[in-house]
């Protein structure tokens, strides 16, 4: 018999669920299937404590006291061995490859060092992101970003997607150490400039060598008035390593919002209420992205820096209705940024009267 009361009471399912890099270690000491790893006592027990894809790991890992501390730690990371490659090519080629298979990862570094290494993987990091014609064309966007680390002053590369640091010691792992102490803010926007990663020392340089990195946009270990971090937080075009993460991470989580639109909802009609359902994924991305300080703030509302102008369906064409397709939602923001540098002047006087 049915009951005249029935009461149901359930808790609400919070997504608790934080962005956070999808990074990839990548061996040239020979052919391993790719493996998420948690722990280093288990990648330690496939790879050994002697490799560089093990010290990678644990330079990443080990930043509970880098300064600033994160609040969390990088615990997770995949990696995939190939085979000793002919030349740099021969290495992108494989990389390639392996995205066939597997491109779920972002962040990439690898155990090569030489400048030829390095130029490669750069342009390959640069090449990732597609332009809107390619995209347009079918082409998907799976961008990356790639960290290395070099011993010569004198390394010169343009490209951007790509961050290098400078170290005396590569056995330091020092690019490693660097996502380790900065990664785990992500995907709130912070310089990657002011770190001091666990680990890793002050290189002995000289004037002109700083001058020459500088010129270079290659990031380097700095010591000023006994204060030690790393400047700049730029990649090799001179972009701020920040301003490149907060922009893919627009991309990422807006088309991601977009496609939960179109599958949580069964038809979006081709009225100003669907382009305005439609633009919400848009309006909540910027309001995300906003709140992790990648788009500025207004000083007095709060509210985010942005414009985004939505298409009424009174100026589409009955082609374009056809078509099924809406035209485009337009959408321009305010960076959030960061200071890097200041510059105080001061009186001193015998009386303020």
């Amino acid at each position: 018999m049915s009951k005249d009361v029935v009461v149901s009471v359930s808790l609400e399912q919070v997504d608790t669920a934080v962005d956070s890099l999808d990074i990839l270690l990548i061996s040239t000491k020979g052919a391993k299937d790719a493996k998420l790893y948690t722990t280093l006592e288990v990648l330690k027990a496939d790879w050994g404590e002697d490799t560089t894809i093990y010290q990678q790991a644990a330079a990443m890992f080990g930043q509970g006291k880098a300064k600033p501390t994160p609040a969390s730690l990088i615990k997770k990371v995949k990696v995939v061995g190939f085979g000793a490659p002919e030349s740099a090519q021969g290495l992108v080629d494989a990389i390639k490859e392996f995205q066939e298979a597997d491109n779920d990862w972002y962040i990439f570094l690898t155990d090569q060092t030489e400048g030829a290494y390095i130029t490669a993987l750069a342009k390959f990091a640069e090449d990732s992101e597609p332009s809107e014609a390619e995209l347009s064309a079918g082409v998907e966007d799976h961008r990356k970003f790639y960290f290395a680390q070099t011993s010569d002053k004198e390394y010169s590369g343009k490209a951007r997607r790509s961050a290098v640091l400078y170290t005396e010691n590569l056995g330091e792992q020092a690019e490693a150490a660097w996502v380790g102490a900065v990664g785990p803010w992500y995907p709130q926007s912070v310089t990657w400039k002011f770190k001091m990663p666990v680990g890793i020392s002050v290189p002995a340089l000289k004037t002109s060598e700083i001058n020459t990195l500088e010129e270079n946009h290659t990031n380097y270990v700095t010591n000023e008035y006994k204060k030690n971090y790393i400047k700049n937080g730029c990649c090799l075009d001179g972009e701020w390593i920040d301003a490149i993460l907060g922009g893919d991470w627009i991309a990422m989580t807006m088309r991601e919002k977009l496609y939960r639109i179109f599958m949580e909802n069964p038809n979006i009609p081709y009225t100003d209420a669907g382009f305005t359902l439609i633009a919400s994924g848009v309006f909540e991305t910027l309001d995300e992205a906003t709140e992790y300080d990648i788009i500025a703030r207004n000083p007095e509302s709060n509210a985010g820096i942005y414009q985004v102008s939505v298409p009424r369906r009174a100026e589409v064409s009955d082609a374009q209705a056809a078509s099924r397709r809406m035209p485009d939602i337009e959408w321009e923001a305010q960076l959030g940024g960061a200071v890097h540098e200041v510059k105080v002047k001061g009186l001193l006087k015998v009386s303020l009267s």
